[in-house]
This record gives structure tokens, C-alpha cells and sequence, in this order.
């Protein structure tokens, strides 16, 4: 291990103080040179019975391992990584940040800047854990191989356990503020469900955590998944839970209460919210995923905007932002009051946005067609496919 250094030294005094002095927020270390698998930390600061100690959380590739110190231990087990396990760590606190790094040669530099956030949080109880209204012992997940025989959840599969957990407290939410939240029976259809795992969760709360009277259907194209899906809807027993091989135009449903697309590609997104605008759906939830269809037609944007489609990899973005933004005025021009909300934390997809599109009759539905009109005509774009879909064009 390296020997502390005068820049090594005067950074721990710089953490030991902050803490101290109660300006400490955290202190992130990178740069992995040690042993064994590659890896982050972050140290926080968290209450145990009511005394401060410092939680390392240590970021591996498919799991994360949490360890809690006394402050002085833990000063001391970081102080000893530090130029030996990781190269470079940044304290940010209230006072100022201060970053230690070190070159291949192992010679230090510290760096101090300004502070980045000018308040330190209140310090949270360690054991206050989230509570989600999902539990990880669900058959269902335990059969979808999320949970282990135990109720566990899988390392591997923390990721989409934290997407479940999300998208139903997002539909339980929704689900209240509009009228399918008060009928006595309510009809789900998901379409583009794959393998099942957020169709499951949601029949699985309606039915059983709500005691709604419910029929979901899942709509797949891959007649294998659907096949794995029905075999193991009937083994768990959810009699009003079914999936069908199909396209999203070509569903032999014809009316739904809610109307689900998550990460239906491109015009499989629009397909499926024309589909819950024909059936009159209170509730539209869709994921939208590859934008393709408007960026060949953003040539000729105002001049203003033609800076926003001169590189390519703008203009696709520019592309996935005018396409769904259309989405959005087109079903409030179709009587539906929309949210956009973060669906899937954009540290593990930047397909993250969620349309949620609820049935109004307070939707000033006139407006949302002329900013529809005004977006096509400044942007360049002159057919969408929701539009053709609703004849809207």
C-alpha cells in the first residue's frame, strides 16, 4: 500500500473536518486498482440508534455491498483504500469540494473547487427501508426467476425488481385519479408484454393486493412467450389473466378500462395508444422506444431550429423529442389529460420517459390540435403515424 502523502493527509483532514463541522454530503471513490472485480464506493452518512456513522456502498457489477462504520473506523478503512484500492476520490460538502487523484505513477494531486450542492442533507436512519407495494415473495416473481425460493430478490435482477415496484406504485397512482378507479370490473390490455413480468405484477395487484374484479390480456407477437406466459398464468392460478399472439393493430380485443404499451418499438407505440383512444380507455401508459419513423422527414425545420438537426446523432434526439411530444398533443386533442413522467432511471436506459395519458373532460382539446399543427410546421415533419391512425393529419 502507498504511503500517505502531505495531499493524501491534508484530504482526510478535509473529510474529517467536514464531518465535524456537519457540511459533509458524501465522498465517491474511482479509479479501481485493487484486487478482484472492479468497482465504485460512495460513503454517506447515516444514523444508527440515533449516533452518526458513515455507510459504504460498494457499486459491483451485479450487485451492490453495503457496509456501516463508526466515524472513525470508517475514516480510517477509507483513508487506507484510498491510493492503494482506488486512485482517485472526491469529497463533496457543503464547504467545498476536494478531489484526490493519482497518476499511473502513484503521484497525488488535490484539487479544491467550489461547492457543488451548499447544503448538507439531514442524515437518514440506516434502517428505514422503502416500502414497496410489491413483495419479493410473489409467486409470480419467484416463477419469472426474480425472487429465489427464499422471496429473495436475485442480484441479477435488482434492476427489474425496481421497475416493477415503480410501475405499479405509477398505476395506482393514476388508477385513482380517473374513473376506472370506481368501477366494479376493470379491463387491462398490454400490449407489446413479452415476457410477462410487468403484466403479471399488475394482474397480480388489481386481483389480488386491490380485490378488483379484473381481466388482463397480454398482447405478444412471439408466439413462444405467450405460449410461457399462458402456461404459467394457469399454474399460478390467475384465472383472469391471458395472453394472446398478436400484433397491436390486429388484437381480436376490442375495449379496455387501461391500455399498456411499454418499450413498443417505433410505430408499435402508436398503434397501441390509437387502440386505447378507439376503445374509449381511461388510462394510457406507454413507454415510447425507437423513434424512427420522423427523422428522415426533419429536413426543412424553421431556420431557428435547423442548428438542432445539422449533426445526426442531434437529429435523431431532436427526432425522439418531436415524436413524442406530437404523441402527447395528440391524445390530449383526443380528450386525454397527459403526464410525462421518468419511468426507468437513466443510469440503466436513456429510453426513460413514460406518456401517461388519462381521460379528461377538462382538456382543451382545440389547443392541443393547433400546437400539434404549429410543432409539424415548425419542425419540418408532415405525416405521424397516431395522427394517420386517428385520421388527425
Amino acid at each position: 500500500m502507498i504511503a500517505p502523502t502531505n495531499k493524501k493527509s491534508e484530504f482526510i483532514a478535509a473529510f474529517s473536518e467536514a464531518i465535524e463541522n456537519k457540511t459533509f454530503i458524501r465522498i465517491s471513490l474511482g479509479k479501481f486498482r485493487g484486487q478482484g472485480e472492479p468497482s465504485k464506493a460512495v460513503a454517506t452518512l447515516v444514523l444508527l440508534k440515533d449516533v452518526p456513522h458513515l455507510k459504504l456502498v460498494t457499486s459491483l457489477a451485479r450487485k451492490d455491498e453495503t457496509k456501516t462504520f463508526s466515524i472513525n473506523d470508517g475514516i480510517n478503512h477509507i483513508k487506507a483504500k484510498i491510493g492503494d484500492t482506488y486512485l482517485s476520490a472526491t469529497l463533496l460538502a457543503a464547504s467545498g469540494d476536494v478531489t484526490l487523484t493519482y497518476s499511473r505513477k502513484r503521484e497525488p494531486q488535490l484539487i479544491k473547487n467550489k461547492a457543488t450542492l451548499t447544503s448538507a442533507p439531514p442524515v437518514a436512519e440506516h434502517n428505514r427501508a422503502k416500502a414497496y407495494l410489491v413483495a419479493p415473495d410473489r409467486p409470480y416473481l419467484q416463477a419469472l426467476q426474480v425472487s429465489d425460493g427464499e422471496g429473495r430478490v436475485k442480484p441479477s435482477m435488482q434492476g427489474k425488481y425496481r421497475q416493477i415496484c415503480h410501475f405499479i406504485e405509477i398505476v395506482d397512482g393514476l388508477l385513482k385519479e380517473t374513473e376506472a378507479g370506481e368501477s366494479p370490473t376493470l379491463s387491462v390490455v398490454d400490449i407489446g408484454s413479452g415476457k410477462g413480468y410487468l403484466t403479471f405484477a399488475l394482474y397480480d395487484h388489481l386481483a389480488t393486493a386491490l380485490k378488483r374484479d379484473c381481466r388482463v390480456t397480454g398482447i405478444e407477437m412471439r408466439g413462444d412467450l405467450v405460449q410461457f406466459c399462458n402456461g404459467l398464468a394457469r399454474e399460478l392460478g390467475f384465472s383472469g389473466l391471458s395472453f394472446e399472439a398478436s400484433e397491436a393493430g390486429k388484437t381480436s380485443a376490442k375495449s379496455a378500462d387501461i391500455v399498456i404499451a411499454l418499450h413498443a418499438c417505433d410505430t408499435a407505440t402508436d398503434d397501441a395508444m390509437a387502440f386505447g383512444i378507439t376503445a374509449d380507455a381511461n388510462l394510457i401508459l406507454a413507454a415510447p422506444c425507437c423513434q424512427h419513423e420522423l427523422a428522415p422527414q426533419l429536413d426543412e425545420p424553421i431556420d431557428g431550429l435547423k442548428g438542432l438537426i445539422k449533426y445526426p446523432l442531434f437529429k435523431q434526439r431532436q427526432a425522439d423529442l418531436v415524436t413524442d411530444a406530437a404523441r402527447a398533443l395528440l391524445l390530449e386533442a383526443s380528450g386525454y389529460k397527459v403526464k410525462v413522467i421518468e419511468f426507468v432511471s437513466t443510469e440503466h436506459t436513456s429510453k426513460n420517459i413514460l406518456i401517461a395519458a388519462i381521460k379528461s373532460a377538462t382538456v382543451d382539446r382545440d389547443l392541443a390540435r393547433r400546437q400539434y399543427q404549429n410543432l409539424k410546421t415548425s419542425t419540418g415533419f408532415s405525416t405521424h403515424h397516431l395522427a394517420s391512425q386517428l385520421k388527425d393529419d
